[in-house]
């Protein structure tokens, strides 16, 4: 009778202690409206995380200044352990060397990066420009136009970058977002832009050339930044997991392993292929790591480019 006892309150501890963790509501934010890009991709990785640690979790839309506000969230939260961060790269590689924020890159416990996609230089098809040396002879002849989604956006540094660093004459229009810029490109208020292949799929558009290291898959015939004669340029949209500082290294490891067996799962990587979202799985330090040397190289981008002193 006394062993049954003994079982029956181990089995209650057991129970309690369960419940306990699975009662847990995980935080995630996001930092922009619902419905955006990055939230889609929040949204489609949540369900698969929250899963692999057994606990609830509800994501949250923080948006503002250009995703400054929800990472700032984030980063208050010191030793919180169940608040997270789904971050773009924008608001940590490139947001702290624009404005005076409350945090930096020391500013968080990285957990993991998730997807990247790298960027292309494109012109509208219905342009006569047809490579990158043709571009050149353009902008030698009358200056050219370039658009982005927004001052300060990968998309603007990676064509400042180009800028700089090549014989275009070209000066910068921001716009509102990648569709109003895609308006402005057809319209031919702009003649060239850099963004991802979402955008270049899912808009009448050539890619000129590749900011990466290597030719992409499926785009066989487009040349690297580097391939033109130009010093290595690789500009990609990426987001990532971040914490607050100060959680334990166990809650730390719990969230990089969910993350890991995340992007792993089959209901993740089904949704990635069909939205073009290149799985680019990186774990803690290596995330800290490229996030910082990400920061240093685009501060000496906008620099470069006449955006920041």
């Amino acid at each position: 009778m006394k062993a049954i006892h003994h079982a029956l309150a181990l089995m209650i501890i057991a129970g309690a202690s369960h419940t306990v963790h699975a009662q847990e509501t995980l935080e995630i934010i996001v930092p922009f409206a619902a419905g955006g890009a990055t939230d889609i991709v929040a949204r489609s990785f949540e369900p698969v995380f929250s899963e692999q640690l057994g606990v609830t979790s509800v994501v949250r839309n923080l948006a503002g200044a250009s995703a400054t506000v929800g990472t700032t969230e984030v980063a208050k939260r010191e030793g919180n352990p169940n608040i997270i961060g789904y971050a773009p790269a924008g608001s940590l590689s490139i947001q702290p060397s624009l404005k005076d924020l409350a945090y930096g890159p020391d500013s968080f416990t990285y957990i993991c990066r998730t997807t990247s996609n790298p960027m292309f230089l494109m012109v509208s098809r219905s342009s006569d420009i047809e490579d990158f040396d043709q571009l050149v002879a353009a902008s030698q002849e009358q200056p050219l136009l370039y658009g982005s989604s927004g001052p300060g956006t990968l998309p603007h540094l990676a064509a400042a970058a180009l800028v700089v660093e090549s014989d275009l004459d070209a000066s910068h229009i921001s716009y509102s977002g990648s569709g109003p810029a895609m308006n402005a490109l057809a319209g031919n208020e702009i003649q060239f832009m850099a963004d991802t292949e979402t955008i270049l799929e899912n808009y009448d558009l050539r890619p000129l050339a590749v900011f990466a290291a290597q030719r992409i898959e499926g785009y066989e015939d487009v040349p690297t930044i580097n391939e033109l004669g130009l010093p290595e340029m690789e500009f990609s949209v990426w987001q990532g997991v971040i914490a607050p500082k100060g959680i334990t290294e166990e809650r730390k490891a719990q969230y990089s392993d969910a993350c890991k067996a995340t992007l792993e799962s089959d209901r993740f990587k089904s949704f990635a292929e069909n939205a073009k979202a290149g799985i680019a799985y990186l774990g803690p330090d290596e995330f800290e790591s490229f996030v910082k040397e990400r920061f240093e190289a685009n501060k000496q981008v906008l620099h470069d480019a006449g955006l920041i002193d």
